[in-house]
């Protein structure tokens, strides 16, 4: 049977979306040969193609729920421990509740991810396979080629995660089926997550190669600094800690932390030197609703619509230190919560959106570091982040130095999409004290941190039966 539900997407589609900028309607008939003719026959139909991709990596979507990657992020990080959805329209308690069976097979939220990031993939094999073909300038090639084979290996790096445990754990386990030919319509069995990782690791390591002499127009591109800050964040997720330390440490070079000032100044600007990937909005180009400024009530977009429901839990809040740079929390007497004003939208409503920066890159080093046993290093590292943020430094040693670096990341990082991943990389629970109004138990290790593979998924892919399916609930015995 055809998989064509899930690979369907052709680049010819994503034209439109170049063109149009606001269709939120995807036709899933394939048309390849029409993509071959008309976009790589030369390198500027092959950039056209690739700056499609890009286009529907931070495509416009009205619903705050699903649709991209800045919504998954949103949603994962208030399925963890400090943040709180007020249920004042019911929305995003999909992931804040988790009692609505979100994570299993027949619901939305497993195909909306699995779609997602394989209609990327197929995309980028597209350009992968076909660009070198095209007519033009070989270097514009090898940067086009750079790029979409890092964003493949940024994709897979998505969905490994959400579809199997984290790799200390499960690196002999099912993965999720891999593709490295575009317009595949014929369905594969699952691969094991070492040999996922081994891809991912392959993809990004050519990608820093091939993008070393490629200067990006916009932030929106990746660049060879962005791909190392990807495969930095694979490496620690791997546990293979010299590889992350070394390679975190290159890619934050050239990006200096942000000044007090900077952090407080909305995280809506990618001009900031500390930023390194984001998404920029515009008039023409913006997420509208689905922009993550809508979720957070703190009351910054003046007559403009915001949801008005996201806050942070009481107990993560006295994390921080009065005279922490990031300590922007104040209390909503009308609601009752603390919320916080670390995302504000910029003056014309299109503010710009955080995908990667650089302060990520210096606590994956002081992780890193830290776990090899090399302490006075791992804390240099990261005083130079406490420093600058005005936090008191980390005097800890041994496992207590390591969680003194994971609360950093919680406290550096919150909005941002790590939290999710951090407790299932880490075998953390899901447990919530203070003022959280809904507090779930989720044990470390639970099923209910793995997304289910899709039921459309098993419908059309006969490579799969009902023995590759994910449990849905009960903990994962190692």
């Amino acid at each position: 049977m055809k998989n064509k539900r899930i690979f369907g997407y052709t680049l010819i589609l994503f034209l439109t979306l170049v063109v149009s900028g606001c269709k939120d309607y995807l036709d899933t008939s394939p048309s390849t040969d029409i993509s071959d003719e008309l976009l790589f026959n030369t390198v500027d139909g092959a950039q056209t193609a690739l700056n499609g991709v890009y286009n529907y990596i931070r495509l416009r979507n009205t619903d705050i729920e699903y649709g991209t990657v800045i919504q998954f992020n949103n949603g994962f990080d208030a399925a963890s421990n400090d943040l709180i959805v007020r249920n004042s329209m019911g929305q995003m308690q999909v992931y804040y509740a988790h009692n609505t069976a979100e994570t299993r097979a027949d619901a939305n939220l497993p195909l909306q991810v699995w779609t997602y990031f394989y209609t990327v993939i197929n995309n980028v094999n597209l350009i992968i396979n076909k660009v070198d073909g095209a007519e033009g300038d070989e270097a514009q090639k090898t940067a086009i080629k750079g790029q979409a084979t890092a964003i493949r290996g940024w994709a897979y790096f998505y969905l490994v995660r959400f579809f199997q445990q984290t790799y200390a754990l499960a690196k002999d386990m099912p993965g999720v089926p891999y593709y490295d030919e575009g317009g595949t319509t014929e369905g594969k069995p699952r691969e094991a997550v070492s040999t996922i990782y081994n891809h991912i690791v392959s993809d990004l390591t050519a990608a820093i190669d091939m993008l070393a002499s490629y200067d990006r127009t916009y932030k929106s591109q990746i660049n060879q600094s962005v791909a190392q800050g990807i495969l930095a964040e694979v490496y620690l997720t791997m546990e293979d800690w010299a590889n992350a330390a070394t390679m975190a440490s290159t890619a934050k070079a050239g990006y200096p932390l942000m000044t007090e000032a900077e952090y407080q100044s909305g995280f809506n600007d990618w001009d900031l030197d500390e930023w390194m990937w984001g998404v920029h909005q515009t008039p023409e180009q913006n997420l509208g609703n689905g922009s993550p400024f809508t979720l957070w009530a703190n009351q910054s977009r003046g007559d403009r619509w915001t949801f008005d429901f996201m806050y942070v839990n009481d107990r993560f809040k006295d994390l921080f230190s009065a005279e922490d740079v990031r300590n922007q929390f104040w209390f909503r007497t009308d609601h009752g919560f603390w919320t916080s004003d670390k995302f504000r939208d910029a003056s014309d409503f299109y503010g710009d959106i955080i995908l990667m920066r650089a302060s990520e890159m210096f606590l994956i080093e002081a992780e890193a570091l830290a776990r090899q046993g090399q302490e006075n290093e791992a804390k240099q590292v990261l005083w130079q982040l406490q420093d600058q943020r005005r936090a008191a430094r980390s005097t800890g040693s041994g496992s207590a130095l390591i969680d003194e670096i994971l609360v950093e990341r919680r406290k550096e990082l919150y909005g941002e999409g790590f939290a999710w991943f951090d407790l299932i990389r880490n075998q953390r629970p899901v447990h919530r004290e203070g003022d959280h109004p809904l507090k779930p138990e989720i044990p470390a290790r639970s099923w209910l941190f793995i997304l289910q593979i899709p039921t459309n998924e098993f419908n059309s892919n006969t490579s799969l039966t009902a023995a590759d399916q994910n449990p849905y609930d009960g903990i994962f015995q190692p």
